[in-house]
């Protein structure tokens, strides 16, 4: 028993002694340690031997957002993450899931006034007062909602208002009144999160019509047995006709240790794409796609192209001006692009990262677009933590087509538009999905 416990002391010590180790060696090195403020603004980044805090700042408030261990090899491999000093004064912080990076320069100190959020002590009017200036720095589109920002500073609470979470909640809404913007959005993944946007008017209020149900319909209409793909989010089955189905449901995969999501979702779409080998067109539905990342979007329509492909535009608002603009390039998973006719089905509920997929796919000669304009949600979610340690998203990013179209609030259309009707649905009916397998038979032949 001693031999097995001084043993297991051993193999204890020995762990502990290469993580020190490692440590030593993967922790900011000089040159990275100290603070850093984003170039386009809302977020502050310091850099300890022991730890890495991100803050969350605006002209009101500077509250801590989260702090790991500064192991940056582990961050790397644990969460696809990596920091890299570009200069002197200027570090950039990788992300997966994000197709453009965020740079930051070197300030002297983290500001004294950045902090952990102290819910206890906050009051109705700092939590309106963080929104409203989180917003007014950052957000990109009040004049497509026609919202006067300025104005809603009167909506505010007395200085000693008290409200519970409810009232909070609708105090929050009625400021943001007009913004049909699903990437804004405040609260806690333990409460919910609430969001000015509305929803289209084919569904109904309740739950009759929700995004599962509405994908049940469609699995019930595709006249085919659907399997998973293992990884992925993703249904299929070949049809009698020739055809293809493809359903994404989210723009998610499971991403290896070290490894990156768009390499995990090609390599997941490749095998749905081996298993339908015998199809002769595709058509793939994104209608209840809520989004996701986009460098997953990016590893599904690697597979269409054989060459790298421009596909739009994005600034980020950065003060009263905008960033220099990013051209996101998409390129291929081989040498040997899928040149099978593809159908990408959109509706109202094609959100975000599955918009990003839309704005990618509709650039590919061969891909027919299908449905409803999407949502209108292209930008990347901008975070801060608010004083009662609720979080608010906001965007603050324009996207824009290679040719210089802006989609955001009014969706992307599609090239065969089809209005959804809701009775059909009601009744177990998918004309859309219908369609779209008449179009695709059609153009595989």
């Amino acid at each position: 028993m001693q031999r097995v416990l001084k043993y297991f002391v051993y193999i204890i010590g020995s762990i502990a002694a290469v993580i020190a180790v490692s440590w030593v060696i993967y922790m900011p090195d000089s040159a990275q340690r100290g603070a850093w403020r984003a170039e386009t603004g809302g977020s502050i980044l310091e850099l300890t031997p022991l730890k890495a805090t991100l803050f969350s700042e605006t002209s009101h408030s500077c509250l801590e957002v989260l702090s790991f261990p500064a192991h940056l090899k582990l961050v790397e491999i644990l969460e696809s993450a990596k920091i890299e000093l570009i200069d002197t004064n200027t570090l950039q912080l990788v992300v997966d899931g994000t197709l453009d990076h965020q740079r930051y320069a070197r300030i002297d100190q983290t500001p004294e006034r950045c902090s952990r959020p102290n819910p206890q002590a906050a009051t109705a009017r700092a939590v309106f007062d963080a929104v409203w200036t989180a917003m007014d720095e950052n957000y990109a589109f009040f004049d497509l909602h026609g919202v006067d920002w300025a104005a809603r500073r009167e909506r505010a609470p007395a200085p000693d208002a008290q409200l519970d979470d409810a009232e909070l909640t609708n105090l929050l809404l009625h400021m943001m009144e007009g913004i049909d913007d699903g990437h804004v959005h405040f609260g806690t993944d333990q409460t919910g999160y609430a969001s000015p946007a509305t929803r289209p008017d084919w569904i109904p209020e309740g739950e009759s019509l929700n995004r599962n149900i509405l994908r049940n319909i469609a699995i019930a209409n595709a006249g085919t047995t659907l399997t998973q793909a293992a990884n992925a989010p993703i249904f299929y089955g070949l049809r009698g006709d020739g055809t293809g189905f493809i359903m994404i449901r989210e723009m998610d995969v499971a991403i290896p240790l070290g490894g990156n999501s768009t390499d995990a979702m090609a390599n997941a779409f490749d095998e749905v794409l081996r298993r339908l080998a015998d199809a002769r067109s595709l058509v793939i539905d994104i209608r209840y796609n809520p989004g996701g990342s986009d460098t997953v979007s990016f590893g599904v329509a690697s597979h269409f192209i054989d060459e790298p492909r421009p596909v739009f535009i994005k600034t980020t608002r950065t003060g009263e001006t905008q960033s220099a603009p990013f051209t996101a390039i998409l390129e291929p998973f081989d040498d040997s692009a899928d040149g099978r006719p593809v159908v990408l089905l959109t509706s109202n509920l094609t959100g975000s990262a599955a918009e990003i997929l839309t704005l990618a796919m509709r650039e590919i000669p061969h891909v027919v677009t299908m449905g409803e304009e999407t949502s209108g949600g292209l930008s990347d979610v901008m975070g801060f933590m608010l004083p009662n340690g609720w979080g608010l998203g906001l965007s603050n990013q324009t996207y824009l087509t290679m040719d210089g179209q802006l989609f955001e609030g009014v969706g992307i259309p599609p090239d065969l538009p089809i209005a959804f009707e809701t009775p059909q649905y009601l009744a177990g009916r998918d004309p859309v999905l219908a369609a779209a397998f008449a179009k695709a038979a059609e153009l595989g032949n």
